[in-house]
């Protein structure tokens, strides 16, 4: 998913630098909702940065990201965080 966020890559590069077919290609979009969002971002010209504001979802805090994660970088917040997903 970074390679495809990547303005440096296209999306036939990436794909022959992992060996992977046009067929599991659409596979792994239609089962993974994050790369289908990152390949529609970037059919609408989207540039990443990388680096994303997010409101922690659990102090409500507004933290700075080059990650999917959903909380800021506070132990207590990470601890909530592991606890929802366990």
């Amino acid at each position: 998913m970074l390679l495809l966020r990547s303005p440096r890559w296209s999306v036939s590069d990436v794909l022959e630098m992992l060996e992977i077919g046009d067929t599991e290609f659409r596979r792994l979009v239609e089962a993974d909702a994050l790369l289908a969002r990152v390949l529609e971002a970037r059919q609408n010209g989207v540039v990443f940065n990388g680096v994303v504001e997010r409101q922690c979802s659990v102090c409500g805090e507004v933290f700075s990201t080059a990650t999917f994660r959903d909380h800021c970088g506070a132990p207590r917040c990470l601890q909530v965080s592991r606890l929802r997903r366990a």
